[in-house]
């Protein structure tokens, strides 16, 4: 009976025009959304690309001149730094850049955001303009690109619940609903019946249109992408799950078809845009980010005059470093270059402390979201999407992390050399550091996107209960 039900409701749909006008909406919505998401993806991926082939070619480019003898040009109009000199190398930006993951399609995420490459040299860490808007505004809940998780998130609950709404209210106000009963058939499976009738084309919808497009524009088809595809494939189905189990408990109240639709689109409204809009809110009062301006106070409380004070610094730091001091044993204090080192170095020191401050405020900020993100299944589904993506703030973490080991990494290579004036030879730009991202581990991404996954399946678990116990109860018209 089952069976004949699910087929019978499968021809009902193939014969009503709105569902085939709705599902053909919803597979142009997430094809232009696949697209508009990669298209951002590859231009990203490019800019990224051009930067670190130019900065490959500048070092290949200063290592043979380090091997033809060139010491440089002070010639008026055609000035050329000398490539040997470890000041002039260190001081040159070297950019860190978290590459995008194999599913970067499915969300853009935090990308658009925080941003994905972090300048380092001897001096102040270099930051991008992304990165200064970035350290204002830390945590943005709301995407506001328009791509696949932002169909998925936002515009699929609605698919759903127009097309469910009256899935049994609507056979009541017909006059079928008795008819149907009339037969050796419960109100249960009748319902149960609908809900499959309508959950299997959907989800299959969705499923086939964002594998296919992800696919088209994936570089490769690794075990990396089929994981994520697969992790992807797992959320839309238990998000899907939530918002028919919800559409089921609406129903389950007898109420018309009008009503249920009020009703649905309230539930909406407040899960998926009020909610986060108050958590994004409480969180941010909760624990505020450093602002620019202590970023800038910190620079600006190293207040030397390197001319002034220029031969006291230099001083007072070969004293406390005498590891430092030239194999000669001549040292300069009236080197204007060495005292901007060391003024630069103590202004680093100042905005590491800031960093580090906003490190943790952004830590605190998603332990809170963690523990309240099961308010709202959109913030469920947008966390484990950004994660699948890898788009998500954990991983940037991640990123930032290694950047600031490599950032100590190159002061540790340079300042000493610097200071004991010795030169670079040919060789040494074969041991400089360069930047290599650590993936973090598919085991982690998993564990979280698994987590939000189960708590939308346990909640779609107990609406449907709750629904199917309270059909024992319907009034039929």
């Amino acid at each position: 009976m089952l069976t004949k039900i699910i087929k019978t409701e499968w021809l009902n749909l193939l014969a009503e025009k709105s569902f085939a006008l709705l599902a053909f909406a919803l597979l142009m919505l997430i094809a232009y959304s696949v697209w508009s998401g990669a298209t951002w993806v590859e231009q990203r991926r490019s800019q990224t690309q051009t930067l670190l082939d130019k900065q490959e070619k500048d070092r290949a480019e200063a290592k043979e001149k380090t091997e033809q003898g060139f010491t440089g040009s002070t010639t008026p109009g055609n000035f050329q730094p000398d490539p040997s000199d470890p000041y002039t190398m260190g001081m040159g930006l070297q950019y860190a850049s978290m590459p995008f993951s194999s599913g970067a399609v499915f969300s853009i995420g935090q990308a658009d955001v925080l941003p994905l490459d972090a300048g380092v040299t001897v001096s102040t860490l270099q930051r991008t303009k992304a990165d200064k808007e970035g350290f204002e505004n830390p945590l943005s809940f709301l995407s506001g690109r328009f791509d696949l998780s932002f169909v998925i998130v936002y515009l699929f609950p609605l698919f759903i619940l127009a097309i469910s709404f009256n899935m049994i209210s609507g056979e009541n106000e017909s006059g079928t609903l008795r008819l149907l009963l009339s037969q050796p058939l419960t109100l249960k499976v009748l319902a149960a019946a609908k809900l499959v009738a309508l959950f299997v084309p959907v989800i299959s919808i969705v499923l086939v249109a964002g594998w296919v497009g992800t696919s088209i524009w994936a570089d490769s088809v690794s075990t990396d992408l089929v994981i994520r595809s697969a992790l992807w494939g797992l959320l839309v189905i238990s998000y899907a799950a939530f918002w028919f189990a919800l559409a089921v408990f609406v129903n389950s109240f007898g109420f018309s078809s009008a009503t249920n639709a009020v009703i649905s689109s309230a539930s909406w409204l407040i899960l998926v845009l009020i909610l986060p809009s108050l958590l994004n809110v409480a969180i941010t009062a909760a624990y505020p980010v450093p602002s620019r301006s202590e970023l800038v106070s910190a620079v600006r409380s190293v207040n030397l005059d390197m001319r002034r004070d220029g031969s006291r610094i230099i001083a007072e730091h070969y004293q406390d470093h005498p590891e430092l001091i030239p194999k000669d044993g001549k040292t300069s204090t009236e080197d204007f270059g060495l005292a901007f080192v060391i003024v630069q170095r103590e202004q680093k020191e100042r905005v590491d402390a800031v960093e580090a401050r906003f490190g943790e405020q952004l830590r605190n900020q998603q332990s809170l979201i963690s523990a309240f993100r099961f308010l709202s299944p959109s913030i469920v589904a947008q966390e484990a999407s950004n994660d699948i993506a890898g788009t998500g703030l954990a991983r940037y973490q991640h990123f930032r992390e290694q950047v600031k080991q490599f950032d100590a990494a190159w002061g540790d290579y340079f300042v000493p050399r610097i200071f004991r004036k010795e030169k670079l030879s040919a060789t040494d730009f074969d041991s400089v550091p360069v930047f290599k991202y650590e993936e973090e581990q598919l085991a982690s991404v998993a564990r979280r996107v698994l987590t939000g996954t189960a708590f939308l399946l346990a909640a779609a678990g107990v609406l449907i209960l709750l629904g199917f116990k309270r059909l024992r109860h319907f009034n039929l018209a």
